[in-house]
């Protein structure tokens, strides 16, 4: 028998992935808290908008993004010939995706359709998301639907794509909101409808208010142990529960905060930071107290002493 070698050694392919991952990777992270992300561990999402430095991604996880992106319009297209239906993937006042926000810009999201004549409701708007995921991922779906109905299966199935259509209903005033699921390629599909959870969104429109103006109130862990299957792949492990010092930028910067807009406020020289010097900082930065896994003993005019581990650590900036 011929023994496969299942690791990629063609150096032309190598190279295109190295390329793909600098060219990607240089792309500033989002600067807002996103909806479709809302329902991850909230100090996850802490650490993601007050500017933590996540580890680059690999090629395999931008490949998937693109793969879903292309996947999208495509579910869409297929959609659209059923008779009877309207649906909307651009909204009519701008001529651009729908886009629902919240807290001064700094928490939004992006609706993939509505649609209205869905003939199982064909007399109701449904907010729409289109999900592309692997054959195995769609089988539980399907068992999940089964097991707990169509109205449940969606957070029994993905609580974070629960979040995310509960927002866009709490924002849309939908009633309603219906998921396409499709394996790779389209090649195969199913759906769930969900209603709208009034009590469920306003706690997740709460907790995002929290996120983004409180942060000395740095979130509970979604687990104390390091070795939970999600704190294991989180980019933001280190920081979280090794103790490792975040990046220095504006963001991380106990002077910086959110203003209207989406835009970020220095507290300390008073100027409005744009989005690429956001990333750079400047000498007086000086880290949330939040961030430290330490106990805060003085905060002086320039600097920040904490107790870690038994020992005095003094935050002079860079």
């Amino acid at each position: 028998m011929v023994k496969i070698n299942l690791v990629n050694d063609d150096p032309t392919l190598l190279e295109a992935d190295r390329i793909l991952e600098i060219r990607e990777n240089a792309h500033p992270r989002r600067d807002y808290l996103g909806m479709s992300g809302a329902g991850d561990c909230p100090r996850k999402l802490f650490f993601a908008y007050r500017g933590v430095q996540a580890k680059p991604f690999k090629a395999t996880t931008l490949k998937n993004f693109a793969s879903g992106h292309r996947a999208e319009p495509l579910i869409i297209s297929r959609i659209r010939v059923v008779q009877a239906l309207t649906l909307l993937d651009k909204d009519p006042d701008t001529g651009e995706q729908f886009e629902v926000t919240d807290h001064d810009g700094n928490f939004l999201g992006h609706l993939d359709f509505e649609i209205l004549g869905l003939w199982q409701a064909p007399k109701t708007w449904h907010v729409g998301e289109a999900k592309e995921t692997n054959e195995k991922k769609l089988a539980e779906f399907r068992r999940t639907k089964q097991k707990v109905g169509e109205k449940n299966a969606l957070k029994a199935w993905n609580e974070n794509y629960y979040v995310q259509h509960q927002l866009y209903m709490h924002y849309r005033k939908r009633k309603r909101g219906w998921l396409v699921v499709a394996s790779a390629g389209v090649r195969d599909w199913d759906s769930c409808r969900t209603d709208y959870n009034k009590e469920d969104a306003e706690y997740y429109v709460e907790r995002a208010r929290q996120i983004i103006y409180e942060p000395e109130r740095i979130p509970d862990r979604i687990s104390e142990d390091p070795s939970y299957f999600k704190c294991g792949w989180c980019d933001f492990k280190t920081v979280c529960h090794e103790g490792e010092l975040p990046v220095r930028n504006c963001r991380t910067c106990v002077y910086g905060k959110p203003a209207t807009d989406n835009t970020w406020l220095c507290q300390k020289h008073e100027v409005l930071v744009s989005k690429n010097d956001q990333i750079i900082g400047c000498n007086d930065q000086r880290y949330l107290p939040s961030m430290i896994n330490g106990s805060v003993e003085n905060i002086g005019e320039k600097d920040i002493t904490y107790q870690i581990n038994g020992k005095e650590w003094i935050d002079v900036g860079a």
